[in-house]
């Protein structure tokens, strides 16, 4: 494990390295080594309203057993992604429970689908792992404290040794420790960016969002790390020019890049009796105030059956021209797809 990097909240050289440092999300190409052969990015997408547009706001089911496993007791699950991990299609669920948080894997190989297994994160405080994302031969998951709501960890995790280890061990890890409800990781999304890999990571609510830039080596190189760059603050946002002034309390939010290298943020909430995925510009450049920093462009209502955007739910990009939206039951492995 390598990258640890802790987040003090009260820094107060944030944001004059936060400009310095996201130019070269702009212009660079890639510096880092070429060690390992893991995807380390999702498909760039065409157009990534016009890929939203269509699809259906009715969900499919996606049924699968259980098998000789059941949600552990005292929590429910938090977020769902989608991955192939050595030539088979996985749905990969993360969870709370009483003692440790979890990520439960599904096989998607056969229908219905099959749970396979359920790996351990951390143990209790950090029993609350929540939505996370799938950025190719990994994934970034938000692991918190949700008693004291004031420390957190992000694993990033390799699929492959994620589905080969009884208990999986993060190839970066950042500690987080802050204020109350301002450290938490209930919602994290992970994309490459041009050369670097860009993490945000929701607080309470996604009331704060938190932005972390890699120093552009690959996930898998020892000397790979993480800085903390800007806290975005949704009490201190300029919503003058958003589609729509609405701010829900986001569960999952999923980062997604298009063949212009524009970063969107899509945040996955249950309101006004819909779920909901609201789409927003999150805008790198270091000219940008940072009340400007994300731009909500669009809302787009579904209608799960037996499922909830409350609980879990995750952007899968196809391809160029494809995104689907997954969905999760509370305490039961049910999954909705909507194409």
């Amino acid at each position: 494990m390598h990258g640890i990097v802790e987040k003090k909240m009260a820094r107060t050289d944030i944001a004059n390295s936060f400009r310095m440092v996201l130019p070269l999300l702009l212009v660079g190409t890639s510096v880092g080594s070429a060690l390992g052969t893991a995807a380390d990015a999702n498909p760039k997408v065409a157009d990534v309203l016009a890929a939203l547009q269509c699809l259906s706001a009715a969900p499919e089911p996606a049924p699968c057993r259980d098998g000789d496993f059941s949600v552990p007791s005292g929590g429910h699950l938090q977020g769902i992604q989608e991955a192939t991990i050595a030539g088979e299609p996985f749905a990969i669920l993360s969870g709370s429970a009483a003692r440790e948080s979890y990520l439960a894997l599904i096989s998607l190989a056969e229908s219905p689908g099959q749970v396979t297994a359920i790996k351990p994160l951390l143990s209790r405080p950090f029993k609350h792992a929540g939505g996370f994302q799938v950025c190719g031969d990994y994934l970034a998951v938000g692991i918190e404290d949700d008693n004291t709501k004031d420390t957190s960890r992000i694993w990033i995790l390799s699929l492959p040794e994620l589905l080969e280890s009884a208990r999986p061990k993060p190839v970066i890890e950042i500690k987080r420790q802050g204020q109350y409800k301002r450290a938490t990781a209930g919602a994290v999304g992970m994309a490459k960016v041009v050369d670097r890999h860009l993490v945000c990571v929701g607080t309470w609510d996604s009331a704060t969002i938190d932005i972390y830039l890699s120093n552009g080596e690959p996930l898998d190189d020892p000397v790979c790390a993480f800085d903390f760059r800007e806290t975005w603050d949704l009490k201190k946002a300029d919503r003058s020019d958003w589609s729509d002034r609405d701010f829900a309390s986001y569960q999952n939010l999923n980062l997604v890049v298009d063949v212009k290298d524009q970063v969107f943020l899509v945040g996955f909430a249950r309101t006004g009796g819909a779920d909901v995925a609201d789409v927003f510009t999150l805008d790198l450049d270091a000219s940008t105030s940072p009340a400007r920093r994300l731009q909500k462009i669009g809302r787009y209502s579904f209608r799960g059956r037996k499922t909830s955007f409350r609980h879990g739910a995750g952007l899968v990009v196809t391809d160029a021209q494809t995104l689907n939206i997954l969905s999760c039951g509370y305490q039961k492995f049910v999954i909705e797809r909507f194409h």
